[in-house]
């Protein structure tokens, strides 16, 4: 066990070692210079570092960002498609440089497909496939895509994980964790941006991506919510040949919806398709509550005149009840420009910080709202809106729902596919059917009832737990187990500084000491000599005088003195 400990540590300084290389390659020196990791790599590097800082200032920090992560590899290219959908902590150039990031690999052999079908269903892929193409039609980061037909001659696509990716990943991610504490300590302004936290909530994200049984459940989900839609199709799933690590799903033949030449030659109406293409995520966002949290162009293609099909769901975005009632509300308050109303509700969905200054925070954002509103309609973007509001509610501490950033994300996505395909389409228009059905089935008689029987059912359960939960508090206080925790916010800094004063004058005492006692033993000219001097007292001086100048340098280059 020690061993292998000691093998996955190996692993990692390697892995750090690249990663640090290839940074110092975009013009990141002076970052791993200020969080202390210059020692692992040689001195030439640290030279070259030096020179290509100055080499890439020609590119933007974002820029130089996106270029590292796409050479970094799959991990970064994937932590990096999750930050552009994060506009509430990182700036707007890194979030437009981000979404250029494309998940696109080197195909792996084919020989590792059939072998990781066959780990997985514990059968040979003869049994389980009556043929399956060698050469993929997509390879990404965490998976490829070979066409197959199944024994019973359907036509499918079988996407399979690359084989030892979840220990690769995990291996980047826990480099990542490290590399984020590095940052928090040592650059202190990078705190705003919570490092920490963005690598966590990517290791989760990730790893609910690599489990594909949880994507085929929602392409279920999907295909179940739009049956009644003939425009809509959406994959079925062979349930037979699906696992963690393997997806199986129906065949989609069809046009990729940004080949705009393409669907012309094939005659079909672009503006109709931009039509339902909007109408179908504001169905999903209003009606169903279930949304396709990823639409690029390689997920969406046009299979009929006025059909479309969805394809990937391993992202996706969940509302609840009250988060759809806010949506429709903002979207019925832009139409009708009512800013109060867009306000109130903004206001409603954010965690509210104590010591918000709500006047001043109201006054920004209606400003906002009326240089949004002056525009014509066709120059209009609801995505560049909500956007704007997420940075400002960033500016006030006010922290948004992780699927409101993500919806954003979507509505830019599909206004620029409608740019594309119809210039005139508004989403906003699209939206106003779906939100206003939303709108009059909240004051609907049955929904209402819900509301009330809710409200008496809360209310009888906290009737119920009240006097148990009084009577615990009573037992531990009779018992003397009733305890309060205080708990020290924002002391972590200064309990380091005191650390380290400590020791810099624990250090000084100890040199302090060496130099009387140094003076006291060839004061009393003791013990054996050197030069005509007792040799003890010689070697305490020099002892003194190296811990002194290392004490003195150690401040110097702290630069607090």
């Amino acid at each position: 066990m020690t061993f292998l400990r000691i093998h996955l540590a190996y692993k990692n300084i390697q892995r750090l070692r690249q990663i640090i290389t290839i940074l110092i390659k975009h013009g990141f020196y002076p970052i791993i210079e200020r969080i202390h990791l210059t020692k692992l790599i040689s001195i030439p590097q640290r030279i070259v570092g030096k020179k290509a800082t100055i080499e890439q200032e020609a590119l933007s920090l974002a820029v130089r960002t996106r270029l590292a992560f796409e050479e970094l590899g799959p991990t970064f290219i994937k932590f990096g498609q999750i930050l552009s959908t994060r506009p509430d902590i990182l700036p707007e150039e890194f979030i437009k440089e981000f979404l250029k990031l494309q998940d696109e690999v080197p195909s792996f052999a084919f020989q590792d497909v059939v072998k990781v079908v066959e780990q997985e269903f514990k059968k040979s892929v003869k049994e389980l496939l009556r043929e399956i193409e060698e050469k993929p039609v997509a390879a990404a980061s965490i998976a490829q895509v070979h066409k197959a037909v199944t024994m019973d001659g359907k036509d499918v696509v079988i996407k399979v994980q690359r084989p030892d990716i979840e220990a690769i990943i995990d291996n980047d991610i826990s480099i990542l964790q490290y590399l984020a504490k590095l940052i928090v300590k040592y650059i202190p302004e990078s705190r705003s941006y919570d490092p920490v936290g963005m690598v966590e909530e990517f290791g989760g994200i990730i790893k609910k991506e690599m489990d594909f049984t949880l994507e085929a459940s929602y392409t279920e989900r999907f295909r179940k919510n739009h049956s009644d839609d003939p425009r809509v199709l959406i994959p079925a799933v062979y349930w037979n040949l699906t696992g963690k690590k393997v997806l199986t799903l129906e065949r989609i033949i069809g046009i990729k919806i940004d080949n705009i030449e393409k669907l012309r030659e094939s005659g079909i109406d672009t503006e109709k398709i931009s039509h339902i293409v909007a109408e179908v995520l504001f169905r999903q966002v209003f009606e169903f509550g279930v949304f396709h949290g990823d639409l690029h162009s390689g997920n969406i293609f046009v299979t009929g005149p006025e059909q479309i099909a969805f394809v990937d769901f391993g992202i996706v975005g969940r509302l609840d009840r009250e988060m759809q009632e806010n949506l429709a509300d903002i979207f019925v308050g832009l139409v009708s420009e009512d800013y109060e109303l867009l306000t109130r509700v903004y206001l409603r969905m954010g965690i509210l910080p104590e010591d918000i200054d709500e006047a001043t925070f109201k006054r920004e954002y209606q400003d906002m709202l009326f240089s949004y509103f002056g525009k014509p309609f066709k120059r209009t973007s609801v995505g560049e809106l909500l956007m704007s509001y997420i940075r400002l509610a960033s500016r006030y501490r006010i922290r948004m729902p992780r699927e409101l950033l993500l919806l954003d994300k979507c509505i830019l996505e599909l206004e620029g596919l409608g740019r594309l395909l119809h210039p005139d389409v508004n989403v906003l228009v699209e939206s106003q059917q779906f939100a206003r059905r939303l709108i009059a089935k909240r004051f609907g008689p049955a929904a209402m009832m819900k509301d009330a029987v809710d409200t008496v059912m809360e209310y009888r359960t906290f009737t119920k737990a009240l006097p148990v939960q009084i009577s615990q508090i009573l037992k531990k206080m009779m018992s003397d187990k009733f305890t309060i925790d205080f708990v020290h916010r924002g002391l972590e800094d200064l309990m380091g500084e005191m650390d380290r004063s400590s020791n810099r004058l624990t250090f000084a005492i100890i040199v302090a000491a060496l130099i009387i006692g140094s003076s006291l033993v060839i004061a009393f000219d003791s013990g054996p000599k050197l030069f005509g001097y007792p040799f003890l007292g010689i070697l305490g001086f020099v002892v003194a005088g190296v811990l002194g100048l290392w004490l003195a340098f150690l401040i110097l280059r702290s630069g607090k003195f």
